[in-house]
């Protein structure tokens, strides 16, 4: 019987996006499992709702790293900036202190929350 051999081209890693905006990455660190807070007043809902108040929000990954972990895209440019109106940091350390702010919710303590812009290499 007669077989093909199947050679896929050579393909160049390139950022695409087609929201007409850019996009930032971040990872949210919950400091604790929250794959059973998922419900409307949960820990994550709160946390995602914060965020939203501050920037749009284009898209939030599964959880991940043994469900403490996930990750978002949020639209627009930013940089360093008096976001709280007190002192210069990045948008990623401002969205932290918004998210540990919230405190304990659904038994979940987000004053140990993390939130870090992420950089990929392609």
């Amino acid at each position: 019987m007669a077989t093909v051999t199947r050679v896929n081209p050579a393909s160049e890693a390139v950022d695409f996006n087609n929201t007409g905006r850019n996009l930032v990455h971040m990872d949210i660190a919950f400091a604790a499992a929250v794959d059973a807070k998922l419900g409307p007043n949960s820990a994550v809902k709160a946390t995602l709702e914060a965020i939203s108040q501050i920037t749009n929000i284009v898209l939030a990954g599964p959880l991940h790293n043994t469900n403490a972990n996930m990750s978002i895209a949020v639209e627009g440019d930013f940089g360093t900036d008096t976001y709280d109106g007190t002192n210069a940091e990045t948008l990623a350390a401002h969205l932290e202190d918004v998210v540990q702010a919230l405190g304990t919710v659904d038994s979940i303590n987000l004053g140990s929350a993390s939130v870090t812009a992420k950089t990929y290499v392609l």
